[in-house]
């Protein structure tokens, strides 16, 4: 049997059997070596050694003089190269990059006396071979480069076209205060116009996606190894997003113990202070603490490594008196402690095959008090665990096999501190904020599983290119259980009707009720599950180099009954991917990239809700009849009420088109890269992407229904979202020296609806909105001129959009939209010891809008037209400074100032949209400067 078919026939056995890794946690290093004269080297043996890898990797050059170096853990890397008659060279200093292919050139000369040569030579800064976009920051890096809070939004926030991550603009930074109680100060990030929905967290190789899209759990910032921000990933290897992926690998310890202690601390007195804003009933000066220790070494040379990281969170909040509008909210302290736990082993029986298992737990430790309205304060408690079994191993020189399997659980529960749920909330529409008692309570439970195998074969078919296949398939396992309580159970004006689960309140302003909301069952228990495969081929013929892709998926997803609701086959998932890179020089200095792919993310469980044994959100709501000014027993009198909706399977029917579709979105990439002298490479490239036919719950024409409309989950043909841009990156490295990255973009994203995981309604405290895959767009039903009901309907979800209504001004530039943006991030390393990293970013402004009011009472319609409206420019200037001491051999002390915001621009980053007295004020500005103390011993 031919040797190269013998390997393709194994792969596709295999294919029956097995998956695909779902990110790549190491890099490669290919090239030719040739003699002076040009001709090309057979049999020269290449080793390469690096202190992140364990004992020694070994190749041998084919007839062609072409070598591989394949799953190199990244790393710095030097490379020996040996064969009889020619002399010993050693290339040092060789980067190896996670998902990068360094293509190198060496030439041998003939021996002189047993000579030995030692080169050192810069690192390619282009790959010729994939077209994939990617920002990639190494372990040394994210020690330097200023950040925020060491969190993976401060880090994301660097990548070129990458928007909404600098500040949560629905927060406003106001983190671990009233409402906003566990979200971030930082928001989360947008590619290509697809929202932070989009996109997919991968952590040594699987994905740690959430519920809500964002990352399950966490790994805390000391234990990444190299982080990989993939904005445009056309390999097929890639799958569940339509936006970015952001891979992380883990450190493993390496073969020399070692160790590290340290703190930083932001007290709340080196914070400038706050100018007003909106977003909260009471701004925290907050004090900030983040003790960790990490330790790693071996237990065995070049076999048995360990590595264990913590990091311990103390946040303190305090707040004075402060008045918004009517309402003085009175001085707060309130005090949260949180850990994360990472550890990892990594043991390789053999130099060709590494055997690795980490784990993660992160929980809620103690919280005290609290700050804004009183009454309002919320307790939450978390518990969340991961670990991850990894394998990848050589099984022979052009056959390669890795294997990931691991689970993400999370949970976590908020309740009302003062334990009350008699008495209602107060919302209140003026001010956007509530009083009198918290919301309600909630509690989460998450499980994730994936397995995922795959095989990699290398075979040389001369003229016809080096190819490189690969195949598989990959399992997931995705659970979610959610329960929901109101408060207010004591002041229902209707009890016993089905909806006793509490209620609260809508103030237009004090002495003026809008709406009450009656809560009914709100519990959920869902699950979805799937299989997924690829198969790839790339392969480089002379100055070319292909890949040609498949990925498909399947999904079945089930209700709190066990009972599947839909199931997708391989069919419906298909999404071909393509790329090319041409060299146009032949030396690897002048690249120009084409890049196609269709992209798709499995349905989310928060959709499944809807078709329960009941509905796992359900409430009434009514509008005030009565007069102003009214006392308790008025407010609960159910003559005052006026019934406006209800949200049930009883009121609203809501059915399933069968012959749905998932959401997909296609992109376009051209680019152009020329690497210009050995360290500066200049990039330029323009991207188009276009979502069509999403799905969304929509309204019909039911007249056989007592409302005259029903709802039908379908790819509805008005539900879009487009992103065009053109990106100018600039790299640069000076060994030792500079590292320097550089980028502009123009883009624009639009569409219907947000890729966000939730968009509100309103941006008062009580989020009344939905998921990007179920919200009001197009609940507005056409209803014939002679039906009488149109008048109702016309009224209550006037403004939503529908089939046949039209987006009635739903599209339009998306809230992370942003035309112009500036990103540059140095870091250099000084005379006497000292580093100095700097980011930068200039914004011409992000897009926002009017909200106008429905007869629903949510804001929610675009009188003007989405995103008509453009915040101003405004730009952030970050400072780091660090110098190590050196207390003996093998200890240092490092001592460092991270400035934040350094110029304290506080421009507004978001504005009341509500079209009420408020419209057009500042909800949330831009955090104010604030100065950061670092101290670590190593050791």
């Amino acid at each position: 049997m031919n040797t190269s078919f013998r390997p393709l026939c194994l792969i596709a056995l295999v294919l029956l059997f097995v998956g695909t890794l779902e990110a790549q946690q190491t890099g490669e290093i290919r090239g030719k070596i040739s003699e002076e004269k040009g001709e090309a080297l057979a049999g020269v043996a290449v080793a390469a050694r690096s202190p992140n890898l364990q004992g020694v990797r070994s190749a041998v050059s084919d007839e062609k003089g072409f070598f591989r170096l394949p799953l190199l853990p990244v790393g710095v890397y030097s490379l020996t190269f040996e064969l009889a008659g020619f002399e010993k060279t050693t290339l040092e200093a060789q980067d190896v990059h996670l998902g990068f292919t360094a293509g190198i050139s060496v030439v041998l000369k003939p021996a002189v006396l047993n000579q030995e040569i030692t080169v050192t030579s810069p690192s390619p800064l282009i790959d010729a071979t994939k077209s994939d976009t990617s920002y990639r920051l190494k372990g040394e890096e994210l020690t330097r480069i200023p950040t925020q809070a060491r969190s993976i939004a401060d880090i994301v926030g660097y990548t070129p076209g990458v928007t909404g991550v600098r500040v949560n603009t629905i927060t406003g930074g106001a983190a671990n205060s009233g409402f906003s109680m566990g979200q971030a100060e930082t928001g989360l990030p947008s590619f290509r116009g697809e929202g932070d929905a989009g996109n997919n967290w991968l952590i040594d190789g699987l994905s740690t996606k959430g519920i809500d899209y964002d990352p399950s759990v966490r790994v805390n910032y000391d234990a990444w190894e190299e982080i990989q921000i993939i904005s445009d990933g056309f390999s097929p290897e890639l799958s569940q997003a339509m936006g970015g992926f952001i891979n992380i690998v883990t450190k493993s310890g390496g073969n020399v113990p070692h160790g590290e202690l340290g703190g930083l601390l932001r007290p709340s007195g080196f914070r400038a202070q706050r100018k007003k804003q909106l977003s909260a009933a009471s701004l925290p000066e907050t004090s900030l603490g983040q003790y960790f220790g990490n330790l790693g070494g071996p237990i065995l040379q070049d076999r048995l490594w360990f590595f264990f990281s913590d990091n311990l969170f103390d946040n303190l909040n305090t707040t004075t008196e402060q008045s918004i509008g009517w309402l003085t909210i009175p001085g707060g302290r309130q005090r949260v402690q949180t850990n994360n736990a990472f550890g990892k082993v990594t043991f390789s029986p053999h130099v060709n095959h590494t055997f690795a298992f980490g784990g993660t737990w992160e929980r809620f430790i103690h919280q005290a008090g609290g700050v804004g309205v009183p009454e309002t304060y919320v307790k939450q408690d978390y518990s969340n665990y991961s670990y991850r079994l990894n394998y990848r191993g050589i099984l022979t020189p052009n056959l390669i096999l890795t294997v990931a399997w691991g689970q993400n659980k999370r949970w976590n529960r908020t309740e009302p501190l003062s334990g009350d749920y008699d008495t209602p909330c107060f919302s209140w529409l003026d001010i956007a904020q509530t009083t009198n008692n918290a919301g309600g309570d909630s509690e989460e439970s998450q499980w994730r599983n994936d397995l995922t195998v795959g095989l990699a074969e290398y075979v040389n078919l001369g003229a016809w290119g080096r190819h490189e296949i690969k195949a598989g398939f990959s399992y997931y396992y995705f659970k979610d259980r959610w329960d929901y309580h109101s408060t207010g159970r004591r002041f229902d004006p209707w009890p016993g009707n089905g909806f006793d689960d509490g209620i609260y309140f809508d103030w237009a302003e004090p002495g003026i009720p809008a709406q009450i909301t009656e809560s009914g069952p709100s519990e959920s228990l869902d699950w979805t599950n799937g299989f997924g495969g690829y198969v790839e081929d790339s392969f480089v013929l002379g100055r070319f180099s292909f890949m040609l892709g498949l990925r498909s998926e399947t999904q079945r997803s089930f209700n709190d009954l066990g009972t599947i609701i839909w199931k997708w086959g391989l069919g419906d998932f298909l999404q071909p991917r393509a790329s090319l890179a041409v060299d146009l020089t032949g030396d690897g200095r002048n690249v120009l990239k084409f890049g196609f792919g269709r992209f798709s993310g499995q349905q989310s469980i928060k959709v499944l809700g809807f078709f329960n044994s009941h509905w796992a959100s359900t409430w009434r709501r009514y509008q005030w009849v009565g007069g102003e000014a009214p006392d308790m027993s008025q407010l609960k009198d159910p003559a005052n009420w006026e019934f406006l909706a209800e949200q049930s399977e009883m009121a609203a029917v809501m059915e399933l088109d069968p012959d749905i579709k998932p959401n997909f979105s296609t992109r376009y990439l051209l680019e152009f890269d020329r690497q210009m002298g050995p360290n500066w490479a200049l990039k330029i490239r323009g991207v188009f992407s276009s979502a069509r036919d999403l799905l969304e719950d929509i309204a019909v024409y039911a007249p056989e229904t007592e409302l005259g409309a029903k709802w039908i989950y379908t790819n509805f043909e008005l539900k879009k979202r487009d992103y065009k841009a053109l990106e100018i990156e600039l790299n640069g490295r000076v060994a030792g020296r500079f590292m320097f990255n550089a980028s502009y973009t123009w883009s624009q994203a639009k569409g219907t609806q947000s890729g966000n995981a939730f968009e509100t309604s309103t941006w008062g405290p009580v989020a009344w909105g939905g998921p990007r895959d179920i919200n009001f767009f197009g609940d507005h039903a056409d209803i014939p001129m002679d039906d009488p009901r149109r008048e109702m309907i016309d009224y209550i979800w006037g403004g939503l959009g529908g089939r046949g209504v039209g987006d009635e001004g739903w599209y339009g530039f998306l809230p992370y939209s942003i035309d112009h943006q500036v990103k540059i991030l140095g870091i250099y390393y000084a005379p006497y010891g000292f580093v100095v990293s700097s980011g930068i970013e200039l914004l011409s402004g992000y897009h926002w809008d009017k909200r106008g009011l429905t007869g629903m009472g949510l804001y929610m319609s675009f009188p003007e037209g989405r995103g008509g409206r453009t915040m101003p420019a405004h730009g952030y200037v970050d400072l780091s400074i660090e110098k190590e001491i050196r207390l003996k051999a093998g200890i240092a002390l490092g001592l460092g100032l991270n400035v934040y915001n350094l110029l304290n621009s506080q421009r507004p980053v978001s504005y009341v949209k509500e079209d009420t007295e408020l419209f057009g004020q500042v909800w949330a500005r831009q955090l104010p400067r604030w100065f950061q103390l670092k101290a670590t011993l190593r050791f």
